[in-house]
């Protein structure tokens, strides 16, 4: 499997870092956004990666090079990337990703075992990243049932009567295998492309396949991990504020409040701290 990471758009909501600077490369405490996501890969054993550039691609480029860590990187270059939306660049990776990807949108920053417990948990799955829905989020949601997602519902499509009671929010990374990959979801992708669709979210393909039932999703809940999308400049502030806990190992080394952490990770802050306790306690090395 792959990773395909999409970092060709213009990150116009962070003007003016972004005037210079593609937003996956915005540092948070010191360490770019792609950076965090590439560190997680390589954690996990993901050894190559697709990273599909547009706007200011050439600092990716210069700034990452052929490899990072033990990932090899290869690069496809969106053009179009003020032109279009995310599908396109997706289907401009098709070929690389056709045996199978783990999707990531450029502008997640997330601690290092993220993608470790992901697979760890669902691998060989076809999975879709959830959160509990707040009310700060927007974006596409996804109704569940028993771990599976059984509809997805694009924000054009959530009206003022939308009732978020049951709703989780994607966190924007997906994972394919071989078979889903190249016998639905590359096919429906080019339909779309072919129909002139080249400005949707390539979510719209993943919810046109599972609201047919030609695509089963499990569900990998992020709840308790620590991860953020970073949009605008308060979501930089809010990710620096909580990825400042994280130690080089990525423990969570302080007390963080619910609020700080938008409710992702009380629940595994209490176990580190007991861990760490209990360590210091019984005299074992920290």
């Amino acid at each position: 499997m792959k990773a395909l990471i999409l970092a060709a758009g213009q990150g116009s909501r962070l003007r003016p870092m972004t005037n210079d600077l593609p937003k996956t490369l915005i540092p948070v405490n010191g360490k770019s956004i792609l950076e965090y996501q590439l560190e997680s890969l390589d954690f996990a054993g993901i050894r190559e990666c697709v990273i599909v550039v547009g706007y200011l691609g050439h600092l990716i480029r210069d700034r990452i090079g052929s490899s990072f860590g033990g990932v090899r990187i290869t690069y496809i270059s969106n053009e179009m990337f003020s032109e279009t939306n995310n599908i396109y660049s997706v289907w401009l990776a098709r070929q690389e990703i056709s045996g199978g990807m783990l999707l990531l949108e450029g502008d997640i920053v997330f601690e290092r075992g993220f993608i470790s417990r992901l697979l760890d948990q669902h691998r060989g799955k076809n999975v879709a990243v959830v959160d509990k829905f707040q009310s700060y989020m927007n974006g596409t949601v996804i109704l569940p049932a028993d771990g599976i997602a059984k509809r997805f519902v694009l924000k054009s499509d959530q009206g003022v009567d939308f009732d978020y009671g049951n709703a989780l929010k994607t966190v924007n990374i997906y994972a394919l295998d071989q078979s889903a990959m190249e016998d639905k979801f590359i096919p429906r992708l080019s339909d779309y492309i072919e129909s002139g669709y080249v400005n949707d979210f390539y979510e719209a393909v993943i919810a046109s396949l599972v609201s047919e039932g030609s695509l089963e999703l499990e569900i990998y809940s992020a709840r308790e991990d620590l991860w953020t999308e970073i949009d605008t400049t308060e979501d930089l502030s809010q990710a620096e504020e909580m990825f400042s806990h994280l130690s080089e190992k990525g423990l969570v080394l302080n007390s963080v409040s619910e609020e700080s952490r938008r409710g992702r990770v009380a629940k595994s802050l209490a176990g580190v701290i007991g861990f760490i306790g209990k360590s210091f306690f019984s005299g074992s090395p920290r």
